[in-house]
């Protein structure tokens, strides 16, 4: 089945607007839509031009958007506790991009009263469609419709696709040493990563996200070193303790307190 109802309905578009943009009629579209007739070649194109998907997603190949962003859902439900579930690190993944204005969406949204620890708290209490809302507006792949158009049907070969991506997104500073990034913005990208990773505080992360760029550049020059020190070795006690040097550091710029101790450097 095509997936032109299912983007038009997501889009929050109507057949009139579609069809006036086809320039056929809303029964031509409404055939189109329950696959009693197949558009031409052109149309395809025209539809996924309007819709931003690559052809093979408007027809129907790999797997719908809203398919995966439930099913990682369940997945971060099902598999919370399991350390060796690759789904874990979505929890992470969410909880370094919720903004103070995603907290107030979803306690006005969903009528919750949350602060911190957003996203354990949604899990634990099987909030789906909130944890729908923050996975759909940041995991990156779930809007990607080439993945989606290539995502394969078969169960084992699809999660093996889905924690492909997820691994992926546990490595955020791929394009921040890129030759082509200039020196002060790569400054700015390491700053920001760094807030993202390690800053849970929405606040305190709010704060330090809307420092100008001078300002982010000036605090990332004090703190690479320790930055460049940075592994996933999760075990190893020098790498926690130079992750929890960086946290307090950040949070003496988050206080406007600027007195750099020795502490904070780690050779």
């Amino acid at each position: 089945m095509n997936r032109i109802k299912e983007l038009r309905v997501e889009k929050h578009k109507t057949q009139k607007e579609i069809a006036e943009f086809l320039n056929i009629t809303e029964q031509a579209l409404s055939y189109y839509e329950r696959g009693l007739r197949e558009p031409k070649l052109k149309t395809w194109q025209a539809l996924a031009n309007f819709f931003n998907v690559p052809v093979s997603y408007l027809q129907g190949l790999g797997v719908s958007r809203e398919k995966i962003i439930n099913d990682l859902v369940e997945k971060m439900i099902d598999d919370k506790g399991n350390s060796f579930s690759s789904f874990n690190l979505l929890n992470f993944e969410l909880s370094k991009k919720v903004t103070l204005g995603d907290v107030s969406y979803l306690n006005n949204t969903f009528n919750l009263n949350l602060s911190n620890n957003i996203v354990d708290k949604l899990i634990d209490n099987n909030n789906r469609n909130a944890l729908r809302y923050l996975v759909s507006k940041c995991i990156p792949f779930v809007n990607d419709y080439n993945f989606l158009a290539s995502v394969p049907s078969n169960l084992d070969d699809y999660y093996k696709a889905l924690e492909k991506k997820i691994i992926d997104l546990d490595n955020p500073f791929n394009d921040i040493f890129s030759i082509n990034t200039e020196i002060d913005n790569r400054d700015v990208k390491i700053f920001e990563s760094i807030c993202n990773l390690l800053v849970l505080d929405v606040e305190t992360k709010d704060k330090l996200i809307r420092y100008s760029d001078d300002k982010k550049i000036d605090i990332s020059n004090k703190i690479q070193d320790l930055f460049d020190l940075l592994t996933n070795d999760i075990k190893d006690k020098r790498i926690l303790d130079i992750r929890q040097n960086i946290i307090n550091l950040l949070d003496v710029y988050a206080n406007d307190d600027y007195k750099l101790t020795s502490s904070f450097k780690t050779k």
